[in-house]
């Protein structure tokens, strides 16, 4: 999968622009301001339909513009293109075209074009909360299991329901039965589908660990959101009490958590700021690999700055295995000698210079 192009208005600071892309490897450079981090979200937000730097679409939008549009088109594998267009306009819903036809959710979005993303707040995934590790371990779960986004679906309105009951003292468990009924089944089916998606990916991420010369290798400590000795409905049952006098469910899939050890200890604990940055490059290459892997689909790689992340070393044992991919490869620098000696030269590398939101293809 790849973006052929995309074209760009009124979107941060980006000038109104048409950008071609090859569909390996692209490396962007230009001063910090100039309008790097400002592509990689926009591609980010065709492949997702929200920005990874902010929820206020006021600061999204170029200042005295109405609305923003952003449009791509995209080609998988197998040559079959789709044309995605987004259009955002203050106090309005987004409005999202795929070939033309709009569709309600952005849930479609994220199955078109798998898109990982490694910018600055990527590298808090070992040491900040839990809902950075949730959403790294759904983004596979989403893509490897179909059946997850229906079963998060179902879970979440059952939820949001039955808080609603609590939130207004409301303990009739005749009203509550249904939605805990619902929020017992898919719990399960949540469970089974992280479960598995942790155990395949271990191993790959220790491969690509092996292959970025590294010397450590992980395991991942999966915690499902409520005691795993009990079953749901019994704890739903032992928790009502105290779900009702703070307004909400306390356990349940939606406060699982990933734990990363190396060692048998914590790896935000033992490893050194550099090793912690090579394990999560590491743990997202591997959602990439397992994907191909399993169904034979390629992903795109956004990383935003990434020579102020790696040293030369590991900057240099990342670019070679990126290039060996053959996958697409959007990346930003500020300065282009960083990374461009790293790729050999029959590589396809399309180069880009940013000036005052400018993005001009150089050769």
């Amino acid at each position: 999968m790849s973006y052929r192009n995309i074209s760009v208005s009124h979107f941060r600071n980006l000038a109104e622009q048409k950008i071609s892309f090859s569909p390996y490897i692209n490396i962007v450079d230009g001063k910090n301001g100039s309008g790097k981090s400002s592509l990689i979200e926009s591609l980010y937000y065709l492949s997702v339909g929200k920005s990874f730097r902010s929820s206020k679409l006021d600061s999204i939008i170029t200042h005295n513009a109405f609305g923003f549009t952003l449009f791509s088109a995209t080609e998988d594998e197998h040559g079959h293109q789709n044309r995605i267009g987004i259009s955002r306009e203050k106090n309005k819903s987004a409005l999202i075209k795929v070939n033309g036809e709009f569709v309600r959710s952005a849930i479609q979005l994220a199955s078109i074009t798998p898109t990982l993303l490694i910018e600055p707040e990527t590298f808090e995934l070992l040491d900040g909360g839990p809902n950075n590790r949730r959403r790294y371990m759904d983004w596979g779960v989403f893509h490897v299991e179909h059946r997850f986004s229906d079963a998060w679906r179902r879970y979440t309105k059952s939820l949001k329901q039955r808080n609603t009951l609590l939130r207004r003292g409301r303990i009739d468990r005749a009203l509550m039965a249904p939605w805990d009924s619902q929020m017992v089944d898919t719990a399960i089916r949540i469970d089974k589908f992280r479960s598995d998606f942790i155990v395949s990916l271990v191993p790959v991420i220790n491969d690509i660990l092996k292959l970025l010369n590294q010397t450590i290798s992980i395991d991942i400590s999966y915690y499902r959101g409520w005691d795993k000795k009990t079953d749901y409905q019994s704890v739903l049952d032992s928790n009502i009490e105290r779900d009702n006098k703070s307004g909400y469910t306390h356990q349940g899939p939606h406060r699982a958590d990933i734990r990363i050890k190396v060692n048998g200890r914590y790896a935000d604990e033992v490893l050194s700021r550099g090793q912690k940055k090579i394990l999560i490059f590491s743990m997202i290459l591997a959602q990439g690999a397992l994907l191909n892997n399993l169904l034979g689909r390629k992903s795109v790689y956004l990383i935003d700055d990434i020579s102020a992340e790696l040293d030369l070393e590991h900057r240099k044992n990342v670019c070679s295995y990126l290039e060996k991919l053959k996958s697409q490869v959007i990346l930003t620098v500020v300065e282009v000698d960083s990374v461009l000696p790293h790729f050999d030269e029959g590589t396809d590398v399309r180069m880009f210079h940013v000036e005052h939101g400018k993005v001009s293809q150089v050769n």
